[in-house]
């Protein structure tokens, strides 16, 4: 008997069939050799049309034999196709910069248009050599790119991974270095460093920390996380935040714009189930205060109320304040109180609210924190959300 994958009622053929493809297309990409992964990718996107990732390298191998191209209607048929793929997967939530950029693009618009220097004739025919496997020649005009403009991420980050496909790790950790330090805000360039210490060093603490590093550049990127989670994999480790499970914040009543209403829980403020959980109750107080006179006060410059890492740090050290003045036994606390006392003596409950308690409103806030904070914030995805591998959370 076979088995066959049927999507939207299309039989597509046989599973393991498929998972070979994917493995070939996958070896293929990561070896720098997006001509021959292209095929493959079109056929698995074909296959499987809520596969993000398969939509991605799609298009960025797209982007690859376009700058093989010299006919323009040849070029803007493949740039539109790029496009077009990189559009499906930002519709299936891919949040990469370069994706999002791909998705946006004008397909009559030679590639790497919006450089305004000379780096851009210069990254044209490095990726041209590159997507062509001559790599010798790819890292000359990266090189040559990024002298041309000291400012350019993307000469130094593709020098780097042209190192990397060369299998020379010192080089790449160069490259990679230097990437950083034109935007350390970007996690593309720690992350590709991370897979290349993997891949080609001995280091494993060295490759866990710079998947650190990328997800503190942007937390709120699934590709940030992506290193840290194949390296926990390897490791045998576990990435999981501390658990703290919060009131359901108040609401603003439609009918009623000066009134606010607070939910509350009573399994959850149960003293005799969960001794202290009481203390819950000033986070909603908190939260109430802000929607209605607290958010005016203290930012006046913002039109309208958002939830922000300032609120959520009051609400939430108001809960330890009032345990500490009711002298509440630490010992018999639930799971969500232990964790948020423990995050509040360490110094790191902003850490938590901003990378794993996190909405709209409060991100806001993360570009500002990170700049005086990244240490601590490497020190708490470390001490607190890494568990195992090769350095067990203490």
């Amino acid at each position: 008997m076979v088995l066959c994958l049927s999507i939207a009622g299309v039989a597509v053929g046989p599973v393991w069939a498929q998972e070979d493809e994917a493995a070939r297309a996958n070896a293929l990409f990561e070896a720098g050799k997006r001509p021959e992964a292209l095929p493959l990718y079109e056929n698995l996107t074909k296959a499987f049309p809520n596969e993000q990732m398969y939509f991605e390298r799609l298009a960025d191998c797209l982007g690859a034999e376009s700058a093989q191209l010299t006919n323009p209607a040849e070029i803007k048929a493949v740039r539109t196709r790029m496009r077009d793929a990189a559009k499906r997967a930002v519709e299936l939530g891919d949040t990469a910069e370069f994706i999002r950029q791909m998705a946006n693009i004008d397909p009559d618009q030679p590639l790497y248009a919006d450089i305004h220097s000379s780096a851009k004739a210069l990254l044209a025919e490095a990726e041209k050599a590159y997507t062509a496997g001559d790599f010798p020649t790819a890292m000359v005009k990266y090189t040559a790119a990024a002298e041309a403009d000291p400012k350019l991420y993307e000469a130094p980050l593709f020098a780097g991974d042209t190192a990397y496909v060369q299998k020379d790790l010192p080089t790449a950790a160069r490259w990679f270095a230097r990437a950083i330090a034109v935007d350390p805000d970007r996690e593309t360039a720690y992350r590709y460093w991370g897979d290349a210490i993997m891949k080609y060093g001995n280091d494993p603490m060295e490759a866990r920390e710079k998947f650190i590093d990328a997800i503190v550049a942007e937390p709120y990127s699934k590709y940030a996380w992506q290193g840290l989670t194949q390296w926990a994999n390897l490791e045998k480790a576990v990435i999981l935040a501390p658990k703290i499970d919060r009131p359901a914040p108040p609401a603003v009543d439609a009918t009623k714009p000066n009134t606010i209403n607070i939910t509350i829980d009573p399994t959850m403020t149960d003293e005799k189930k969960h001794p202290g959980a009481a203390s819950w109750m000033i986070y909603s107080l908190v939260r109430a205060k802000y929607h209605g006179d607290d958010f005016k006060k203290k930012f006046p410059y913002e039109k309208e109320y958002r939830h922000t890492l300032m609120e959520e740090d009051e609400a939430l050290s108001g809960v330890v304040t009032v345990m500490k003045e009711r002298k509440v036994n630490l010992n018999e606390l639930d799971e969500s109180l232990r964790n948020l006392v423990e995050l509040n003596n360490a110094g790191m409950l902003d850490c938590w609210i901003l990378i794993n308690g996190a909405d709209d409103g409060i991100a806001q806030d993360y570009e500002a924190y990170r700049k005086d904070h990244r240490q601590l914030l490497h020190d708490y995805l470390s001490r607190f959300v890494v568990h195992g591998g090769v350095n067990p959370a203490r």
